[in-house]
């Protein structure tokens, strides 16, 4: 199973994102012998010897299985790419946007494992999927982009257990918020992509399965640990 970064090939999506910038970063300074970056538009990233983008939109059959056969020289898959609109249940005009988070932030990661597990196997490989502390619990605010992460959160256990048997490593990172464009309107502190990429990395290279990214992550983990009731109330009543 991939453990360390050096020498690994790694595709991730959403690749033009700040913490996927952040995480290419960190993939470059630690060794990886290659990176392929997945997007839906590719137009800012440069290709050289050790970055190769690829147009792909992770909600495509299509996309996604002319990557896999593109990159069957995987060892490590991040499942980066992900959508939030920031919105209750109940103040949606529809289940619009419960059903593209939905398609994104779960049955994508789904679809792109499907498509790249047999390199993944073949390679005796890993995946990193993205995930938040939210998957744990649930914050109002953004309660279908939650919903949709707890749902990756189990994806990830089912995973493992499958992926597991064959010589795969699954890993997810929960991290608390982190300064990005999703979290561009929330006044709460956050920690910058370098850092949580940083984290994020350390955590799996320790063999960590769950990386608890940031101190708020760390503190809500702590505290669904303790009082789980208690969490759940807090995060109903943020202010």
């Amino acid at each position: 199973m991939t453990e360390t970064i050096k020498d690994s090939i790694v595709l991730i999506t959403g690749a033009t994102g700040a913490i996927a910038q952040a995480l290419i970063a960190g993939l470059r300074a630690r060794g990886a012998k290659k990176i392929y970056a997945a997007a839906r538009d590719v137009s800012s990233l440069t290709a050289s010897d050790r970055l190769v983008p690829i147009k792909m939109d992770v909600t495509s059959d299509d996309d996604v299985n002319r990557a896999a056969a593109q990159a069957t020289d995987v060892t490590l898959l991040i499942n980066n790419a992900g959508v939030n609109h920031n919105t209750a249940f109940l103040l949606a005009a529809d289940l619009a946007i419960a059903r593209e988070e939905f398609e994104c932030n779960y049955l994508a990661p789904l679809r792109v494992v499907r498509a790249f597990a047999p390199a993944l196997i073949a390679n005796k490989g890993a995946v990193l999927n993205m995930l938040t502390i939210l998957a744990r619990v649930n914050l109002p605010l953004m309660g279908s982009y939650c919903a949709s992460k707890a749902a990756a959160l189990s994806l990830t256990q089912g995973l493992r257990a499958e992926l597991g048997a064959k010589g795969v490593r699954v890993a997810a990172a929960l991290p608390g918020a982190v300064d990005t464009r999703m979290t561009a309107g929330l006044p709460i502190p956050k920690m910058s992509p370098a850092d949580a990429a940083t984290e994020i990395l350390d955590g799996f290279e320790k063999g960590e399965e769950e990386i608890y990214v940031g101190d708020m992550a760390r503190g809500l983990a702590a505290g669904l640990a303790a009082d789980p009731k208690g969490v759940e109330r807090q995060l109903a009543s943020p202010g």
